[in-house]
């Protein structure tokens, strides 16, 4: 069976909204390593996880909102779907960063530097 130059065009427009859910996260939130390093200082927990969730929240909506638009552009569901996968993957991804970083991170300071 021979594909149309139309479900082409839908597999490229899948392929380029679910590669740029990552540039929302990335966006709104520090990486994987800073979260997991700097996150484990007691002091600081509380506002570390409002701010991480703050950006979880903000990145997921404009990736639900890419991923709807474009599943109504094509009439397909697979844009939105692919969105909400790549969402809870990431999320996923986050919270795992938080939670090793506030049991078990070196809770570094950023605040603090040593003075010599």
């Amino acid at each position: 069976m021979a594909a149309s130059r139309g479900s082409y065009e839908k597999v490229a427009l899948f392929v380029m909204v679910v590669a740029e859910i990552p540039n929302f996260y990335s966006g709104f939130l520090p990486s994987f390593f800073t979260i997991a390093t700097f996150s484990g200082n007691s002091g600081q927990a509380a506002h570390t996880r409002r701010w991480i969730r703050r950006g979880e929240i903000q990145a997921t909506g404009l990736a639900a909102g890419l991923g709807f638009a474009t599943s109504i552009l094509i009439a397909e569901a697979w844009p939105f779907i692919g969105t909400m996968l790549m969402c809870g993957y990431l999320v996923s991804q986050y919270e795992h960063a938080l939670r090793k970083g506030l049991a078990s991170g070196p809770g570094l300071d950023i605040t603090k530097t040593e003075q010599q």
